[in-house]
């Protein structure tokens, strides 16, 4: 999409430069969404805490193609719920991407990460739901869920529509 398709785009999508913020939320609303398991990586969040960065990517329906970062940290000091949720939500991850942690591979963040790279592109289901943060409104808890992405029975198959090699 060139300049001028892109500027009508955002005109008919409402943007009105007088009175609007360039700013938009780009944080995917609760609910359920099929998608593809992008990256992992390792960063360091402003608090100094070692944290394992996920990157997955919503692969049909209204909010194809946006993305949804899931941020998981092990450090000690965290309450020991926050510990917990951490860990169940990485080892349902690596369930859904068929990866079998060794104790090597869970040594540190660094080598967590590698071992989630073998499921790179692997699809399944998010189920996200937000809940109230009484101490920090504006950043509500964002809770998932994962489950095996099961194809509906009307999902149409277009052969036409595959990148095929031949």
């Amino acid at each position: 999409m060139g300049l001028l398709d892109t500027l009508k785009q955002v005109k008919q999508e409402g943007f009105n430069a007088e009175t609007d913020t360039i700013s938009t939320n780009s944080k995917l609303n609760a609910g359920k969404y099929p998608v593809r398991f992008k990256s992992s990586q390792v960063s360091v969040d402003r608090g100094g805490r070692t944290q394992l960065g996920i990157a997955l990517e919503v692969v049909s329906g209204k909010d194809k193609n946006r993305s949804e970062f899931i941020y998981l940290c092990f450090d000690e000091g965290l309450p020991e719920f926050v510990l917990n949720k951490n860990g169940r939500t990485l080892l349902k991850l690596a369930s859904m991407l068929d990866v079998e942690f060794t104790n090597n591979d869970l040594a540190d963040e660094v080598a967590t990460s590698e071992a989630l790279s073998k499921g790179i592109g692997k699809q399944f289901e998010m189920d996200l739901t937000i809940a109230a943060n009484k101490k920090n409104p504006d950043f509500p808890y964002r809770n998932y869920d994962f489950k095996p992405l099961i194809a509906e029975a009307n999902d149409s198959f277009d052969e036409a529509e595959m990148d095929l090699p031949f």
